[in-house]
């Protein structure tokens, strides 16, 4: 299973309500495959039992008589059917309505958060953020440091002669006798901010005021780099490469007129 397929399963359980307690890269491909079985065949037998039930409709059984128990099932529709639903892990697909965190620190998410999974929804303008906008400080502020731990086996050098020439190999050390080592690696002192605004189809980049449409998300509409009209223009917000958003909506409304003089819509 590649990647792509480990992020769509992802994707679909958590589509269906399923509560992860572990961070995504914890889960292997194997575990999620698993689950979304699983959760397929719940919603099957499901759905059977509706299906016979309304078939063939059965008396209700009293409070104190066994129900059958069905996942993922409906409980309106459970209940009216006299199903008992289980309780099943599930949480909302939203994201948590909250404003900015003035102490966030550029970088500090970074290998933590999936980049499609929304951090915030902004009460006020409804965007859903991805990653918050971190403004250089006015003055020399202390950075956030990650720190990475690893163990290093080591080197063992090895002399190898043969007639007149003589080598030296290094090669890994014994890896019972490997040492704890830390790679400390600063953090910027800012990042760019990405959100999704319910009047656009396309992730907005924002700095200082500076917007444009994410560049791979735009050219995944048309199709690719090289079929985007050439009166979209590229544009940098801050150090990210993005499409202008006032071009890309001209573009996509002459289309669309376009389209309907030629009355194909």
């Amino acid at each position: 299973m590649s990647q792509t397929d480990k992020a769509r399963i992802y994707g679909a359980l958590k589509g269906a309500g399923v509560k992860f307690p572990k961070h995504y890269r914890e889960y292997s491909e194997a575990e999620l495959q698993a689950a979304y079985d699983k959760l397929q065949e719940s919603q099957s037998l499901a759905a059977s039992i509706v299906k016979a039930v309304v078939e063939n409709p059965q008396p209700m059984p009293e409070r104190h008589q066994p129900v059958a128990a069905v996942s993922g099932t409906d409980p309106d529709a459970a209940a009216f059917f006299g199903l008992k639903v289980e309780p099943i892990e599930t949480m909302s697909t939203m994201p948590p309505v909250r404003h900015a965190d003035p102490s966030e620190l550029a970088g500090a998410r970074l290998n933590t958060q999936r980049l499609d999974e929304p951090l915030r929804r902004d009460p006020e303008t409804g965007r859903d953020w991805f990653q918050e906008e971190v403004r250089k400080p006015a003055t020399p502020k202390p950075r956030g440091r990650r720190v990475l731990r690893y163990r290093d086996p080591g080197a063992v050098t090895q002399t190898v002669k043969d007639g007149d020439y003589t080598e030296t190999f290094e090669i890994a050390g014994d890896p019972v006798n490997a040492r704890e080592q830390e790679v400390k690696i600063t953090l910027p002192s800012y990042q760019v901010g990405i959100y999704k605004d319910p009047r656009f189809p396309f992730k907005v980049v924002c700095y200082n005021g500076n917007e444009g449409f994410d560049l791979q998300e735009v050219q995944g509409y048309y199709g690719g780099a090289e079929l985007v009209p050439p009166s979209v223009k590229r544009k940098y917000v801050e150090n990210v490469l993005c499409y202008d958003i006032r071009s890309v909506v001209a573009a996509i409304n002459q289309e669309f007129r376009d389209l309907q003089l030629a009355r194909r819509i």
